[in-house]
């Protein structure tokens, strides 16, 4: 079985042909954020890089915006598409970066929380490079029932990737000391913000 990397990767070149985000919808869940001048932000599984133009546009000069991915490929059709001073892109897996603790004032996870085994801990390591008082948001463009059907059909590798339902993802964010500030399930979109 090929892993969740191998697949990324693989799909790479075509990710952005095959994989359509909704414009209005991604500025209409980073308004929920708030996300202003001269922020750090962490984008979580960047993949081809969907969110980096929002977000530099929110972070504006002053800010500060890294995107990490596992997948060397994905990474590499996002920093051909954009290249600002202030982005950083990283090649690692998250739960295991050497990031600086306390740091971002927002991490989003947008299009990427199923991807990760063990959730609660995923949350649990994430949160720790948050700012008191910074926000993380877990997100998509889509719902609920549409995302864990496009993986049950994609691959063997993402077939067991689901997206758990809010009432599970606030009680790992109650789990991490972080306070729910957003909920959002329905056809449209799925989101779910806290506050640390």
């Amino acid at each position: 079985m090929i892993t969740q990397r191998e697949f990324f990767n693989s799909m790479a070149k075509k990710w952005d042909t095959i994989c359509h985000h909704d414009k209005d919808k991604i500025q209409y869940i980073l308004s929920l954020l708030n996300i202003h001048n001269g922020a750090k932000v962490l984008d979580v599984g960047t993949g081809t890089g969907v969110l980096v133009p929002f977000l530099r546009k929110e972070v504006g000069e002053e800010g500060k915006v890294i995107a990490i991915d596992v997948s060397e490929k994905m990474l590499e059709v996002a920093q051909r598409k954009y290249s600002y001073n202030n982005v950083t892109f990283v090649c690692e897996d998250v739960l295991e970066a050497d990031l600086p603790s306390e740091y971002f004032d927002f991490i989003i996870c947008y299009s990427v929380f199923p991807h990760f085994h063990q959730k609660e801990l995923a949350i649990k390591a994430i949160s720790k490079y948050l700012k008191i008082g910074g926000r993380l948001a877990i997100c998509h463009s889509q719902s609920r029932e549409a995302i864990n059907n496009l993986h049950k059909n994609a691959s063997e590798a993402v077939a067991e990737d689901n997206l758990p339902s809010i009432d599970i993802i606030k009680g790992y964010f109650d789990d991490s000391a972080l306070e729910t500030i957003v909920e959002i399930d329905n056809d449209e979109m799925f989101v779910i913000i806290c506050r640390k």
